[in-house]
């Protein structure tokens, strides 16, 4: 009877979460974005300094004058460049992280045009079906109706979990990827301060490199999952901070450019990897526990609802 009725309802109120899904992620994107624009702001501070530094090391100065009197000069010159190419890379990363939030936040805001009607549509459908209920059985009608949509909205917060825990597994995946080729480059300088020469040189810093390009993907989905957590709705507090990786990220940018032949270099940089991972796990293993909740809560509402049904 109320077929045709419930599949409209139930398409309307997937739309609705969808409308407040995207509400939540843009209210996470533009805090991200206002952080980014201050971080951006202050890193062409950083970079123009440095450019200037390389520039004045470049022209005849006191301050070049000095440096060449005392035979340094060559070597100032390679530590400015060195901190100049650092100052870049952390400007161009944070460029790129905030044109892609950009990019997201109009691609959320388009979406969410699609679904502006969806909430009154969900209103004329409920009290159209409320109607129904309450002329074939008025007694049962508004606790089946209360009982549906707890259940509705339990299997929504239940899906929002799931989204999350695999998010969440995706952004471990990425980080032990970078923890594998930062595990070979500690093998390959080991090997190289044993005088492996240059093929343990070359070998560690492939493995820095693929390090970099895998920790690039672990960032976006470390975002990814930071922004599915922002629709989840949780009965206690689950932080996620993601400053540590931040401070890795600026880290493994400093130690690129700055002495990657250091053995302590890459240690450090495994330990920090390997806390934002094990942070990553923590929050997991908190949303498993709160998905195993939601899914009793979810068989409990439908049997009593079928209950209901049956005695109606």
């Amino acid at each position: 009877m109320y077929s045709e009725l419930n599949k409209k309802l139930d398409e309307a109120q997937q739309k609705i979460y969808r409308l407040n899904k995207i509400d939540s992620i843009l209210k996470e994107l533009r805090n991200d974005e206002t952080e980014l624009n201050h971080k951006v702001y202050e890193l062409k501070k950083v970079l123009d300094k440095e450019n200037l530094d390389v520039e004045k090391l470049n022209k005849k100065n006191i301050v070049s004058i000095f440096y060449s009197v005392t035979g340094k000069l060559e070597e100032k010159k390679c530590e400015e460049q060195r901190e100049a190419l650092s100052a870049k890379l952390k400007y161009d990363q944070a460029n790129y992280d905030l044109e892609y939030i950009k990019t997201e936040i109009s691609k959320l805001i388009e979406e969410k045009e699609g679904y502006k009607d969806s909430i009154n549509e969900y209103n004329c459908l409920y009290l159209q079906k409320k109607e129904l209920l309450i002329n074939s059985d008025e007694g049962s009608a508004n606790k089946i109706l209360e009982i549906t949509h707890k259940t509705d909205d339990s299997k929504r917060n239940l899906k929002e979990l799931k989204e999350a825990i695999s998010a969440g597994i995706a952004a471990v995946n990425s980080l032990d990827a970078a923890l594998n080729s930062l595990s070979s480059a500690k093998g390959w300088g080991t090997w190289d301060l044993l005088g492996g020469g240059l093929i343990s040189d070359l070998a560690k810093h492939s493995h820095l490199d693929n390090a970099m390009n895998e920790v690039d993907l672990a960032h976006s989905k470390i975002r990814e999952f930071k922004s599915e957590l922002a629709d989840v709705k949780i009965n206690y507090d689950i932080k996620f901070e993601t400053d540590g990786f931040g401070k890795f990220a600026d880290f493994f940018f400093d130690g690129l450019i700055a002495d990657w032949y250091m053995q302590s270099k890459i240690n450090n940089s495994y330990e920090s990897v390997s806390n934002v991972k094990n942070h990553v796990n923590s929050v997991l293993y908190k949303l498993q526990q709160l998905k195993e909740q939601e899914t009793l809560n979810v068989e409990r509402l439908e049997n009593e609802l079928k209950s209901i049904i049956v005695k109606s």
